[in-house]
């Protein structure tokens, strides 16, 4: 591979990350195992390799919606993102103004525990995988406390290391 910043033929050097904080994302809480850096010797840029990025947003998304405390406003609007909807249409979508979707987000306003379960609903809706029930997880208290979540890219696959 090739730096595309600087065009040097020498091959950039790969190396694994022991554990990555997944700023990408914009949610504190997320590390990911497996990745891998690649940095070009001549100018120094280094690139990530994440795998599947879709795959791991679903993952992500996943264990999001199964959590037992309120949403917080990063997590929003991850899963905003996740279901491919700018601020705007999802304002829209969910009766709010953009003004206070952008607070809510922001951390600026708390979450409301309704809005809080139609964005776990409109995800539920959008993910592939099906193996969970939200009756179970919001009615009868089988969903888990999350503090950070940890996956590890296995393959071409990423898989939940720890979710405490």
């Amino acid at each position: 591979m090739m730096c595309a910043m600087c065009k040097s033929k020498k091959p950039l050097k790969t190396t694994s990350v022991r554990a990555y904080r997944y700023k990408e994302s914009r949610l504190d809480n997320v590390i990911l195992h497996g990745v891998k850096e690649s940095r070009c010797e001549a100018c120094g840029e280094v690139y990530y390799s994440f795998g599947d990025i879709d795959k791991l947003h679903h993952l992500i998304a996943h264990h999001l919606i199964r959590k037992t405390e309120v949403l917080t406003g990063q997590e929003i609007r991850f899963l905003r993102k996740c279901l491919g909807f700018s601020s705007a249409a999802f304002a829209k979508l969910v009766g709010y103004e953009l003004e206070h979707l952008s607070r809510v987000e922001n951390g600026k306003h708390d979450v409301q525990k309704i809005f809080d379960h139609l964005v776990r609903m409109l995800v539920a809706k959008h993910l592939p995988d099906r193996d969970y029930n939200l009756r179970d997880l919001l009615l009868d208290g089988k969903a888990m406390k999350i503090k950070w979540l940890e996956f590890s890219l296995k393959g071409k696959d990423w898989k939940l290391d720890k979710a405490a």
